[in-house]
């Protein structure tokens, strides 16, 4: 499908709503203003169509993704205030795919090697701003905002189960000129660039897999869980002030200093506010319901392993991160397992880190992950 560059709304079209903090870019200029001033030119995509199709009737498509518009303007707010912890000159950039307007922030010289970056569920853009400006003094760098999760990309989450997202990520670099480029993700970021690694090789330089799902069986921190990130007890604010690198990792001997606060209040923010089931794809919107059968298919793909033919399609050098102290892993036996499987990848446990290195321990993880970009392939 046609792509292009846009520094315009992350509205889809037919989307109505009133100007919010989030409708302003670096520059302060209105993006909902970019955005009439070009209209015309977008088509939405069968697949946005269809999507689309399936949620529920709202004032802005955007609010289907959380449980009400309060939840998503508190979410966006959060979103703003971050931004300005980037300390570094960036932009804010979007890109038309198939799944609709991709959101990014960009860094960096514009003529160096591009290095796209992915969060994990309910992550975006502005949980990396203890990397931008790192890894935008080597890389031109592309912080990006998922589509279906919260950020200011369009509402339209891929599938877990299919290509989906190898898919969107070559829309991606369609949308940016781009032949190739590194990729970096955290958690399901980690996966969702491993997938890219697998379904679409020729797109990719490098990968960085931080703490990735997907590289073996999991253990699900169930207690953590429950007793921290899913008590229904405690507000936002004090749930934020709960989450620290000891609460969220039973064998972690953090004392919350080195755990990232905005990591904290979005995982807060999220668990308050936000639709993970609509996000993941496992809600159904006839039953009003989720999917039980699909949510287990999704659930297979967090924590069990993608086959071994599979992850040996691998053949770029790869880079495979976990924390010393991990949340989903004892990661000893596993990268001496994926060392067996995957060929050309490192692997690397930063000492004192969780899940993930980028939040516990940013300033090792930011020079693990340059020094294995730069070095030559």
């Amino acid at each position: 499908m046609p792509v292009s560059n846009e520094k315009s709304s992350n509205k889809a079209v037919g989307m109505a709503r009133s100007p919010t903090r989030a409708d302003q870019n670096t520059n302060g200029v209105s993006m909902k203003a970019h955005k009439e001033a070009g209209a015309g030119q977008d088509v939405i995509s069968p697949i946005v169509a269809k999507l689309a199709a399936k949620l529920p009737p709202v004032e802005d498509a955007r609010f289907s993704l959380y449980k009400t518009p309060d939840g998503y303007r508190a979410i966006m707010n959060w979103y703003d205030d971050a931004l300005e912890l980037i300390h570094c000159d960036y932009e804010s950039q979007f890109v038309k795919t198939r799944f609709g307007h991709t959101h990014m922030i960009a860094a960096g010289d514009k003529d160096a090697e591009p290095l796209i970056l992915i969060a994990g569920v309910a992550g975006c853009a502005p949980l990396w701003h203890r990397q931008i400006p790192a890894l935008a003094e080597h890389f031109r760098v592309y912080a990006l905002d998922v589509v279906g999760q919260p950020g200011r990309s369009d509402p339209y989450p891929p599938s877990f189960l299919n290509d989906d997202y190898s898919q969107w990520l070559c829309d991606v670099l369609d949308g940016l000129h781009l032949d190739k480029a590194h990729f970096a993700g955290t958690s399901v970021g980690g996966w969702i660039v491993m997938k890219m690694g697998i379904q679409a090789p020729e797109r990719v330089n490098k990968i960085v897999m931080l703490s990735p799902t997907g590289v073996s069986r999991a253990r699900l921190p169930v207690k953590i869980w429950l007793t921290k990130v899913l008590n229904k007890k405690k507000d936002a604010n004090e749930l934020e002030g709960d989450l620290t690198a000891k609460s969220v990792s039973s064998r972690s001997p953090g004392d919350g200093k080195t755990f990232d606060r905005q990591l904290a209040r979005l995982m807060a923010l999220a668990t308050r506010h936000y639709r993970v089931d609509r996000s993941v794809g496992v809600y159904n919107e006839k039953t009003q319901k989720v999917d039980i059968g699909k949510g287990l298919r999704v659930l297979r793909k967090f924590f069990l392993s993608e086959p071994k033919r599979e992850l040996r399609k691998m053949k770029m050098p790869s880079l495979l991160v976990f924390g010393e102290q991990e949340t989903l892993y004892n990661p000893v036996p596993i990268v001496k397992r994926a060392k067996k499987i995957i060929p050309h990848l490192e692997t690397t446990i930063v000492k004192g880190a969780g899940h993930a290195a980028i939040y516990d321990r940013p300033e090792d993880a930011n020079r693990i992950i340059i020094d294995f970009l730069r070095k030559p392939a």
